[in-house]
């Protein structure tokens, strides 16, 4: 599992602040923060977090050394109909991509119809593709 708190840590760093400042500022809580050392948080966290860091989730999750921000809005978000293209142009079936990474059909239905994944499936989609977590939601 990515060290989700070291991450942040380090984007905290190059932007001389401190996790003090997303507890005083109110982008998530100090309880809830050290929670993300056993589990991710959702995707709608990770997006509040980034839009206050002014950073990618690429930049982030460490995909790319570049910061190219551009503020994240949950009604924006285009994950499904750009999950469906590349499993398209890789030339395989909504099943197959399921069965390759251990997922269940229920998953393809859930974000079809909106609900969007968790940052541990976006992270492994990501990968299974070779394509950045922003190519993903965006």
């Amino acid at each position: 599992m990515l060290d989700f708190i070291r991450l942040v840590e380090n984007v905290l760093e190059e932007q001389s602040q401190t996790k003090q400042d997303l507890f005083k500022n109110k982008v998530v809580s100090e309880n809830t923060f050290f929670k993300y050392r056993q589990r991710y948080p959702s995707l709608k966290t990770v997006m509040k977090i980034a839009n206050y860091l002014k950073v990618s989730l690429d930049y982030l999750f460490e995909f790319a050394t570049e910061n190219h921000f551009e503020e994240y809005k949950e009604e924006n978000l285009k994950f499904y109909e750009n999950l469906i293209s590349y499993i398209d142009s890789k030339r395989i079936s909504a099943r197959q991509f399921c069965k390759e990474l251990g997922y269940s059909k229920d998953n393809i239905l859930r974000w079809e119809n909106g609900r969007q994944p968790t940052i541990q499936r976006l992270l492994e989609i990501a990968k299974y593709f070779g394509c950045s977590l922003d190519d993903l939601i965006k």
